[in-house]
């Protein structure tokens, strides 16, 4: 099944009264909660119906996803042993966030050897327009391998526990990954995760409408440089004003 007909059918199942959370398969709970959709049976409308979605000026709560990509992987990242990611800040208009607390990350992971299921990541808190304080750099296994060619997408959806770091941020944080690709387009030649470079419907594009970064692998402070892309990854975070947050519940496409 295609992730775009999965997330459809996951939806479908959510809007429908009556269906216990237990009941559904583990893979499409992990759905619902990569959606933030969590409790997903949240408030109730009248005549039952689960409010899966805020009507204007209904909020369902401070759990969500932070999500910059457009679905599209357009660009790969090609700086060997770079960490690519995302800065995860503000909320729509530059409303801050204050207190936020990361729950899970997910991302494609591309590697041209399908044994290969591990890949690095970096949290971190902002320093300065030139660096970051990078909290761990920690080895995440485990993962599913979309493949050299991304001929199999599968959404990974990890829990901030794997991180190994306190999950808590105050406004921002930034979470990328360790890049030893060289190729630039596919199939990959090593790990790697995937990259969009198109804003449209995000943040009106434009440098100031991308959210990508590029660091120095390691812990402590580490160069930083703000980059034109998106990385392909999402964190579902709480805030106690998580309403004002971006929210993209964009179905992931392959083109034909």
């Amino acid at each position: 099944m295609k992730p775009a007909t999965q997330l459809l059918l996951a939806s479908l199942l959510v809007s429908s009264p009556g269906i216990a959370r237990a009941e559904l398969p583990a893979a499409k709970q992990d759905e619902l909660v990569e959606a933030g959709r969590v409790p997903w049976t949240g408030p109730q409308r009248p005549g039952g119906v689960a409010a899966v979605e805020p009507l204007p000026g209904e909020s369902l709560g401070p759990t969500g996803t932070m999500r910059y990509d457009d679905g599209n992987l357009s660009a790969l990242p090609t700086g060997f042993g770079i960490i690519y990611g995302n800065r995860f800040l503000l909320g729509m208009n530059g409303s801050p966030l204050s207190t936020i607390t990361l729950n899970t990350f997910s991302f494609y992971f591309l590697e041209d050897d399908l044994a290969d299921t591990d890949l690095f990541f970096q949290p971190a808190d902002p320093l300065n327009t030139a660096s970051i304080l990078a909290r761990a750099s920690v080895n995440v296994t485990g993962l599913v391998n979309s493949g050299p060619s991304f001929s199999n997408p599968v959404l990974n959806v990890v829990p901030q526990s794997a991180l190994g770091t306190p999950g808590t941020f105050f406004n921002t944080f930034l979470l990328g990954a360790w890049s030893l690709n060289s190729a630039t387009a596919l199939p990959v030649d090593n790990e790697a995760v995937g990259l969009a470079t198109n804003t449209t419907g995000l943040f009106g594009g434009g440098i100031d409408g991308f959210r990508g970064y590029t660091a120095e692998s390691g812990t402590g402070t580490q160069p930083f440089a703000r980059g034109p892309f998106q990385v392909i990854l999402r964190a579902t975070v709480t805030t106690p004003n998580f309403p004002l947050v971006p929210v993209e519940l964009m179905a992931f496409q392959i083109e034909e």
